[in-house]
């Protein structure tokens, strides 16, 4: 017996059980019963003519569940229906009569996906744009960026904050906080005028933070004898391209010149000369040489 035909006796089995037909003695899969079950099971309405053969053998319990399941089945239908009209109304989709129809399958989970508040993926994006649905991408591209901002503020404990708008000017504020980028006197002060204690407080602790990292730098590299610890300084970047081991433009190698920062362009030069030196032994194939 072959592992297709030993398939479909368990199938057969199976459906039988789920659709009340055990009384049926015929087990073979050639039966017409096992027809008519699969195509129940796979959500085909049946001929009448199907029916009758049913209730010939008098399988009336197995009729009452097709029926059931088949009604069941329509009132699904229909909801689905009404919930996919609903969320395309919602999220912009165009009124093209049948224009989207084939495309339903593919729109529906997309919808249903912004309806659960989930991020979409950069494909599905793309899927929308070349379905021309820029409406809902335009939505999307909000919904996302308001829930950008509502995790910040939950960050950045600026809760107290109403506003959800990505416009606000509290958006752009924790952006830089996310980023460890300075804020402005102005922008502070608009924190401190909205009572948001909490979030001016975590900016001045990155500030302290960034001090002592630029204190600690400077000695690493040399640089103490520049008076300047202003987070402003030009020597800031600077060495922390150093410390990042990223190579110095023109122009910076001229201002540590111009400082006469002398022992920091050493050390510069000799990063650059060990720079240098890695790159030829990965040209020349002499990686394995430790010196």
């Amino acid at each position: 017996m072959d592992k297709e035909f030993q398939n479909r006796l368990k199938h057969f089995t199976v459906l039988k059980s789920k659709y009340q037909a055990t009384k049926c003695q015929d087990s073979s899969p050639s039966s017409l019963l096992y027809l008519i079950l699969r195509k129940v099971d796979l959500g085909i309405e049946l001929t009448e003519l199907e029916f009758d053969w049913l209730r010939e053998q008098e399988l009336f319990e197995t009729v009452e569940t097709i029926c059931q399941q088949q009604q069941y089945n329509l009132e699904e239908l229909r909801k689905l229906e009404n919930e996919f009209s609903h969320l395309k109304s919602q999220y912009q989709v165009p009124k093209n009569g049948g224009a989207f129809k084939k495309i339903s399958i593919t729109l529906y989970p997309i919808l249903w996906k912004l309806d659960s508040e989930k991020t979409l993926t950069n494909l599905e994006i793309e899927w929308l744009k070349n379905n021309q649905l820029t409406g809902t991408v335009i939505l999307a591209q909000k919904m996302e960026l308001e829930r950008h901002f509502f995790v910040l503020k939950i960050k950045y404990q600026a809760t107290k904050y109403q506003g959800s708008s990505p416009n606000s000017p509290l958006y752009k504020i924790l952006n830089k906080l996310e980023s460890k980028q300075r804020i402005s006197a102005l922008e502070l002060e608009w924190l401190l005028k909205w009572e948001l204690f909490e979030t001016a407080e975590i900016f001045e602790q990155q500030e302290a933070e960034k001090k002592a990292e630029f204190i600690q730098l400077k000695i690493n590299y040399h640089a103490n004898k520049h008076p300047d610890v202003s987070l402003s300084s030009p020597l800031y970047p600077i060495l922390q391209k150093l410390d990042a081991d990223e190579k110095l433009i023109t122009s910076e190698i001229n201002w540590l010149e111009q400082q006469e920062l002398n022992e920091t362009i050493a050390i510069v030069k000799e990063l650059e000369q060990a720079r240098e030196f890695a790159d030829l032994k990965v040209k020349y194939k002499a990686s394995k040489i430790e010196c």
